[in-house]
């Protein structure tokens, strides 16, 4: 198949694909208030100046590409980033302010994304991990505007995917001017699709910033929390809060234990609260202005943007995704404030961190998720275990180099 087959079965498919996506917005899975950016109605005003295209899917890429954009701005660099989702909308409007717009990615239409590029004139397009759109990518690569695939990563299952368009899926690596991988085994992966020759190897979440919190929000909640062990499950998805509170309701049955759920995505906040009900669990809700008392055994931080709050005041932190098989999220934001990091079987996502992790005594991998108690148990009650990990954690962040400036550079090069 190439990009002309591609556009005929958009097309033939076009009423079927905006009849989904309006079905998306009436069940509530789209932004109410600008879905129609997706149809490539273009709600901001382009800025003056040289101005570079960056797009990630949802929260966790967007994050890691934070410091790269920090770089193209103090280069005098205007910066447009797209994403999918609305959770990472916001998140882009609250780290920014000024010199970045946000847009949500205009669906893969030849006509929208044509659109598109004629109005935002970028100097650069910058995709993020696994966003292979083959209209943006052609269509680019037509206007001579250079393409960088950074982070880049593909599951087992999207390769596999792909690989049924085997020649189309090259051509289109081939339109890339640089392709950085965040892996060596994701290079493996790529360069077996490409003649693209992929020399360097970076992952941009080795240099994520730490996340900011307000240490008097610390200050106060520390007042509520006592002497209490806090266990933090951060980034949780579906099913993990079940497999967590089957597993460990025992332990923080004990007065001096307090479980901290936050999900990834706190619109899920009713259904953690019906299981927490139906379990008896006294709890409190952080969303409410809630704080917990000595008879709370699950504080509920259904908030957005206090992932730094939430780690700086826990003890043991369970990675969210690692439960399940979502393939787990970014351990390095919890490593560098030092805490214990627990994570489950479903790594896939992160395999390489994990394991460079378990190498420096890190991390704390479970084989399957039954071990959880009995896991958490041992660390409680050998303080010294709970600070050798924490220690090691947030010492291995410090030997990472500072690969977003790097990836920048490389990415200047090309004019």
């Amino acid at each position: 198949m190439g990009i002309k087959a591609y556009n005929v079965l958009l097309y033939l498919f076009l009423p079927i694909i905006i009849f989904f996506f309006f079905l998306r917005v009436l069940l509530g899975k789209e932004d109410k208030n600008r879905f129609l950016e997706k149809l490539c109605f273009i709600t901001k005003a382009r800025p003056a100046g040289k101005l570079v295209w960056i797009h990630a899917c949802s929260v966790g890429e967007v994050r890691s590409s934070y410091n790269i954009i920090k770089n193209f701005i103090k280069d005098g660099y205007k910066v447009l980033v797209t994403t999918n989702t609305y959770l990472s909308s916001l998140d882009v409007e609250n780290k920014f302010s000024n010199n970045v717009v946000h847009q949500y990615l205009p669906l893969d239409i030849k006509f929208f994304i044509k659109k598109f590029l004629k109005y935002w004139r970028p100097t650069k397009v910058i995709l993020v991990e696994s966003e292979i759109w083959p209209n943006v990518i052609y269509l680019a690569n037509k206007l001579e505007i250079p393409l960088f695939l950074i982070q880049a990563r593909f599951s087992d299952s999207s390769i596999k995917k792909w690989s049924m368009f085997g020649s189309f899926f090259k051509h289109l690596l081939e339109k890339f001017s640089l392709i950085i991988p965040q892996s060596f085994l994701d290079k493996e992966k790529l360069e077996s699709y490409t003649n693209n020759k992929m020399h360097i190897v970076a992952n941009l979440k080795f240099s994520s910033d730490i996340p900011k919190f307000s240490t008097k929000e610390k200050n106060n909640l520390q007042k509520y929390l006592a002497k209490r062990t806090i266990i933090s499950a951060v980034s949780t998805h579906k099913g993990e809060e079940e497999i967590i509170i089957k597993q460990i309701r025992s332990l923080i049955s004990k007065k001096n234990i307090l479980l901290i759920i936050q999900p990834r995505h706190p619109d899920r906040s009713n259904k953690i609260i019906s299981l927490l009900k139906k379990q008896n669990l006294v709890f409190k809700q952080r969303s409410k202005k809630e704080v917990p008392n000595n008879t709370t055994k699950v504080f509920l931080f259904d908030t957005f943007g206090e992932t730094g709050l939430l780690m700086s005041i826990s003890n043991i932190i369970i990675l969210g995704g690692t439960l399940v098989s979502i393939g787990g999220h970014n351990p390095i934001e919890a490593a560098q404030f030092g805490k214990c990091i627990v994570v489950g079987p479903y790594v896939n996502k992160i395999e390489e961190i994990v394991n460079d992790f378990l190498k420096h005594k890190a991390i704390k991998k479970m084989k399957k998720n039954e071990q959880l108690n009995y896991l958490l148990e041992s660390l409680i009650y050998d303080k010294k275990q709970l600070k050798t990990l924490s220690i090691n954690a947030k010492e291995l962040t410090k030997k990472y180099l500072n690969t977003s400036s790097f990836i920048y550079k490389k990415i200047e090069s090309f004019k």
